[in-house]
């Protein structure tokens, strides 16, 4: 009987290793999706309507969407958002974007402007 006590200890001590070895990789695959802070950009060229960029704080429809013009910097209520496209709108412009290549539409009055714009995403 004595001699078996070193065995069970031991066999105790690796089941103990091996379940905190796996709650910890559990542990650091739910925490490496948790984003608490995700800001994305696009920086547009130069351009005929005077975009510089759009910054998206908040992907939801309903949040707002950053516009910074050469001069000016205002918000506008994002309308729909997916992994792949966002629409905003005002009472002056549409903006119609495909966030996976940048793709921009901007459209004011019968008027648009197509861009091709770089994406940059920051996350914490």
């Amino acid at each position: 009987m004595l001699l078996m006590m070193p065995m069970i200890m031991h066999s105790r001590r690796r089941l103990l290793a091996g379940l905190c070895g796996a709650c910890g990789i559990i542990a650091a695959g739910l925490l490496a999706g948790c984003e608490r802070f995700r800001h994305e950009t696009y920086t547009c060229p130069y351009n005929a309507v005077g975009l510089h960029e759009l910054i998206i704080n908040d992907d939801k429809a309903g949040a707002d969407l950053t516009v910074i013009e050469i001069e000016d910097e205002y918000s506008i209520p994002i309308g729909s958002i997916t992994e792949d496209q966002m629409i905003a709108s005002n009472e002056e412009m549409v903006l119609m974007l495909n966030r996976k290549t940048g793709r921009l539409n901007v459209t004011i009055g019968n008027r648009s402007v197509f861009m091709t714009c770089e994406k940059t995403i920051f996350t914490m």
